[in-house]
């Protein structure tokens, strides 16, 4: 039995060694290469039995590809393709996303390529090839993501959108005279401000109120020494 394995990959370099290593096997056929998630052969599949998948993609990302080829039917047999994840990132959070939508193994790119053709295979075949300790790691780091999340939402109804956008400014190291001049409001009414936000978020001082701000993704991080 030749199992039919579509590459989505942005890296070309990368996309290319898979198919031509993939092309010396006897009983593996690449079916279509893949470059961005909102490629319409995503959507348009030729049949395949394995698809292998970047989660770090333009257009969308992996987790995406994922469910949408996860919800189409192979015929004859009646069940859709299986999915590798084949991906640089190491986020347990993303990657437990990954098994959420159907994954069915999940790999780093550094994983050595015999290895990588074995998990194919078996996956092509029927197996999920997951470990349960990385699983359940995994599944856990997307629950506890989920419940902070939610505890952000519920915290960031209890705060204005000034107090939010001051929230902020506080992330980047701005005091009550820069946030004033920023906001165009008086020191007096930048120090109230803070001290209700503090409160609402039942924070002991502005750097406790900035590191639950962050934790919850009630603000956005500053960015880093490259300006992302």
């Amino acid at each position: 039995m030749t199992l039919r394995i579509v590459l989505v990959e942005d890296h070309t370099s990368l996309r290319q060694a898979l198919a031509a290593v993939i092309g010396m096997q006897e009983d593996l056929v690449v079916a279509a290469e893949i470059a961005e998630a909102d490629d319409p052969l995503v959507d348009a599949l030729p049949p395949a039995d394995v698809v292998v998948v970047d989660l770090d993609l333009p257009g969308g990302d992996g987790i995406d590809v994922i469910a949408r080829v996860r919800a189409r039917v192979n015929e004859p047999t009646g069940q859709p393709p299986a999915c590798v994840v084949l991906t640089g990132l190491t986020d347990d959070r993303e990657l437990g996303r990954a098994i959420e939508a159907g994954a069915s193994a999940v790999l780093h790119k550094s994983t050595p390529m015999p290895e990588v053709l074995d998990v194919i295979r078996r996956v092509g075949h029927g197996e999920t090839v997951l470990s349960a300790a990385d699983t359940s790691r995994r599944l856990q780091a997307l629950a506890k993501d989920r419940e902070q999340r939610w505890e952000g939402r519920l915290l960031a109804e209890r705060l204005t959108p000034r107090e939010l956008e001051i929230l902020q400014l506080l992330v980047h190291g701005l005091g009550n005279e820069a946030i004033a001049a920023e906001l165009v409001l008086s020191p007096a009414t930048v120090q109230t401000h803070v001290r209700n936000l503090m409160g609402r978020l039942d924070a002991g001082s502005r750097l406790e109120a900035v590191a639950l701000g962050l934790r919850l993704g009630l603000v956005d991080p500053p960015p880093g020494p490259d300006g992302r």
